[in-house]
């Protein structure tokens, strides 16, 4: 009779114990809960015009349950008198979705938002770029200030880049440096990768050229490569990568060009065109290739491992729309549709499962009342 209760006592502690762990893990394996984290909640901020003054307002675009979750908090405020022309497009400089915000000297951050704020004067200062993880001070000549923090601090590295010079079908030789800018700055681990682009002119056209400076943290040592770019790629000095209108994901930067955005795989050292954006176009946004004036496909931000794209919609005779797709490794995983009196959300299989009453302002045009999360950015003026 001991025996049988004995065995019963062990049957049931390993129930207990079974359905226990069923119920904290919620029956999903670790990269599943990593996943759903990842893609349950990306933050966004609309900027919402009063009579003072600017209000960023914070909500969540749910890609998993495919809707939006108003926070009903501020995140900063920038009163009128103190807004100069460029104030919609550097604020904020750069936002990692989460604590750290780099805003711009004059704007008042929320007693409702809690994080890392650093304000920084713009254009006063000296040359600043942010990336994930990581900011470049330039000191001029080559020299700089790389920042970023290790083990909960702030550690400074004063850097030299040594130049980098290429020889062109011409036979001249062109330095990085001059001939180029850096385009976006990410740190991966113990190394820290410094994207440059380069426009040459040439006899007819304009070469474009993509170099990536990698910093060693450890050996203190920098090593430059140049990625291999695709013919049918085009990139152009009319719309060059810079640091407000890049991003980076893991180990990859992805830049614009003429007609799609473009992933630099910094493992292989190669340009990737996102193409597949193009048929999400025609599926999901077939209107905007009617446009009344030709319109980029933008990057907008990322966060975690989702790309935002943005492209406008202009009409004739109404205010500008703007069509945001979510992109995980190139798929679609949401599309959010900025109207002038609200927002919509549509599925994959091209249906609208969620209308938003949030009007836009007049004087915000073509959805630019929307913010998403971008570490990418500059207080430069001049880019």
């Amino acid at each position: 009779m001991v025996v049988k209760e004995q065995k019963f006592k062990q049957v049931l502690s390993f129930f207990i114990t079974f359905v226990l762990t069923f119920i904290m893990t919620c029956g999903c394996s670790t990269e599943e809960k990593k996943e759903k984290v990842k893609l349950n909640g990306s933050p966004f901020a609309i900027l919402e015009e009063e009579e003072g003054g600017v209000k960023a307002k914070l909500y969540y675009w749910d890609l998993e349950h495919k809707k939006i979750k108003n926070e009903s908090k501020n995140i900063y405020t920038i009163l009128k008198k103190d807004v100069p022309k460029e104030i919609h497009k550097k604020s904020p400089i750069s936002w990692d979705g989460k604590g750290h915000l780099v805003i711009p000297s004059y704007a008042q951050v929320s007693q409702e938002y809690q994080g890392n704020v650093e304000k920084v004067e713009v254009p006063l200062q000296e040359k600043i770029i942010w990336g994930k993880g990581v900011k470049l001070v330039s000191k001029g000549k080559g020299k700089y200030i790389l920042v970023f923090t290790e083990n909960g601090r702030n550690k400074e590295i004063e850097l030299v880049i040594p130049p980098h010079f290429f020889k062109m079908d011409d036979g001249k030789e062109y330095s990085v440096e001059e001939s180029g800018t850096i385009a976006g700055i990410t740190k991966n681990g113990n190394e820290v990768f410094i994207l440059y682009s380069c426009f040459i002119p040439g006899t007819g056209k304009i070469y474009a050229k993509l170099f990536i400076a990698k910093y060693d943290l450890k050996a203190e040592k920098i090593e430059w490569g140049e990625v291999k770019i695709p013919e049918d790629a085009e990139l152009s000095p009319a719309l060059p990568p810079l640091p407000d209108n890049t991003t980076s994901i893991e180990k990859s930067f992805f830049i614009p060009t003429l007609t799609v955005p473009a992933e630099v795989d910094i493992d292989t050292m190669k340009l990737k065109p996102i193409n597949n954006i193009i048929e999400y176009q025609k599926k999901y946004a077939s209107e905007t290739l009617k446009s009344a004036m030709p319109v980029n496909i933008e990057i907008l931000g990322s966060y975690e491992n989702i790309l935002f794209v943005g492209i406008q919609m202009v009409k004739p005779t109404e205010p500008p729309e703007l069509y945001v797709f979510a992109l995980r490794d190139g798929k679609m995983m949401g599309l959010l549709h900025r109207t002038v009196k609200g927002i919509e959300l549509i599925d994959q299989e091209n249906k609208v499962v969620g209308t938003y009453d949030i009007p836009r302002n007049s004087s915000f045009d073509g959805g630019r009342d929307i913010i998403f999360p971008n570490t990418s950015g500059t207080n430069s003026m001049m880019d």
